[in-house]
């Protein structure tokens, strides 16, 4: 168990809590203990003094000699604590005898006390409790007057009498924490181990999993773990579902790749046998011709990539109108030239998104729109607010619409009829993910012109 775990902290924790409850309650309890006995021995120094005081007025006090009376102390060696109760008993007295004294005054003349209260010093003639020292000890005494008889009696108890017996206390409110610290650690630990049972299971779960495995997790795990589980068995259909999308890109692009590298060296091997200048021409204009294509489809992977990659956009205020524009002078002048272009711009749109993104946005639906637009037809761009945080972009074309429009934006995809126009089947795909990085959507429909609408929803500036 290393000192950075859950279950080293656990124990610990636990372990100090009880350890400081135990000693809370020992320490209340001990101190009211000695509350307690404080109250006895105080009670009993009054008892013993009005006992005293009693027995001396049931008598003439006139009858003294003049001589004070002495009970007598029985001299006990202290035995430690080696001797029972009973053991103790059997002596003529007990230890504690000789820290017990009494004296009884009438008037200035002693009347009795106890043979260890000779050398007392003058007690305190006032009512109630005090403290003296007698020979370095310390004395709790009690002052008691009856005023009809002019009777002063003193009871003193020795202050180490009740601290050994608070000792006591306190020795055995200590020891059952002493004794049971370490089962109950132990039994802690235990009990521990077993809890975070399950969580030592769905980690070896999670450590055992490879690329190739990564099917859910399914253990019986506590209502604590259970989100935990459901966290990562979401995470594995991630990143199960990310793998297959890499491995089917991958065979995808070189499928694509494949193609023009196959006319390319095609087209080099005529090249190289070619002795007819208008074969070599032909060769070396379809080489050209490939090689655009093959850059075209690279570059476009290369933007899936940094797009799958991406996860953060730097958002900017984009004018709109500008942007589109832009865009249209980016187009090939045979694009431009081929349909008709009809602009229905609303110059206050102002969109919230990252500039050069956008950009390739609109510049792959504009070229789309073209592209798949019969010679002489129509395009149609339309712009304006939704509401007061999304602007509506919509992009129409006239022909004939012959796709799957559910399967438009998926990668490769091209329909057949359509095999003949440049391309890879990657641009939808690029802009429904910048789409997305912007918090927008897109759609697509079919038109009354039996042509295709592309409808764009982003955010406004008014959305920061």
């Amino acid at each position: 168990m290393t000192i950075n775990s859950i279950k080293f902290y656990l124990l610990l924790g636990i372990n100090l809590l009880m350890l400081g409850t135990l000693s809370l309650n020992a320490w209340i309890a001990y101190n009211d203990a000695l509350h307690e006995l404080d109250e006895i021995y105080d009670a009993e120094l009054a008892r013993s003094a009005k006992l005293i005081s009693l027995l001396l007025t049931s008598r003439t006090l006139s009858d003294n000699i003049g001589q004070p009376v002495v009970v007598a102390v029985p001299h006990i060696t202290d035995m430690g604590e080696s001797l029972t109760v009973q053991q103790e008993r059997l002596l003529d007295g007990h230890k504690y005898e000789g820290k017990i004294a009494f004296q009884a005054q009438q008037g200035d003349k002693l009347v009795m006390l106890s043979e260890n209260a000779l050398q007392f010093p003058t007690p305190i003639r006032e009512a109630g409790y005090h403290e003296i020292t007698e020979h370095g000890s310390l004395w709790i005494t009690f002052s008691y007057f009856v005023p009809n008889h002019n009777l002063w009696v003193f009871t003193a108890q020795r202050e180490d009498i009740r601290e050994e017996l608070g000792a006591h206390i306190a020795r055995a409110q200590v020891r059952p924490i002493l004794f049971m610290m370490l089962p109950l650690s132990l039994l802690i630990y235990v009990v521990i181990k077993l809890v975070l049972r399950p969580l030592q299971l769905l980690q070896q779960q999670v450590a055992n999993k490879t690329p190739e495995q990564l099917h859910e997790i399914k253990l019986a795990l506590p209502d604590e773990l259970q989100p935990v589980q459901e966290a990562i068995n979401s995470l594995l259909l991630r990143i199960r579902s990310y793998l297959e999308q890499e491995k089917r890109f991958i065979s995808d692009a070189s499928h694509e790749l494949r193609t023009p590298l196959s006319i390319l060296q095609l087209h080099a091997q005529n090249l190289s046998s070619a002795t007819d200048p208008v074969e070599i021409t032909e060769a070396a204009d379809a080489i050209v011709e490939g090689s655009k294509r093959m850059s075209h489809l690279v570059n476009q992977l290369l933007s899936i990539a940094r797009l799958d990659h991406l996860e953060a956009v730097s958002f900017n205020q984009v004018a709109l109108t500008p942007l589109l524009h832009q865009c249209l002078a980016q187009l090939p002048p045979l694009l431009l030239d081929k349909v008709s272009w009809q602009l229905q711009l609303d110059d206050n749109c102002q969109l919230h998104g990252d500039n050069a993104l956008l950009q390739s946005v609109m510049r792959n639906l504009l070229d789309n729109a073209a592209k798949y637009s019969p010679a002489d037809g129509t395009v149609e761009v339309h712009t304006g607010f939704t509401d007061q945080q999304t602007i509506r972009i919509c992009i129409s074309n006239s022909g004939t619409v012959d796709t799957e429009t559910s399967r438009l934006g998926d990668r490769f995809y091209r329909h057949q009829q359509h095999q003949q126009q440049d391309g890879a089947g990657l641009g939808l795909s690029i802009v429904k993910h910048i789409v997305v990085l912007h918090h927008g959507s897109i759609s697509f429909a079919v038109n009354n012109r039996n042509g295709l609408d592309v409808v764009l929803q982003l955010p406004a500036v008014s959305d920061v």
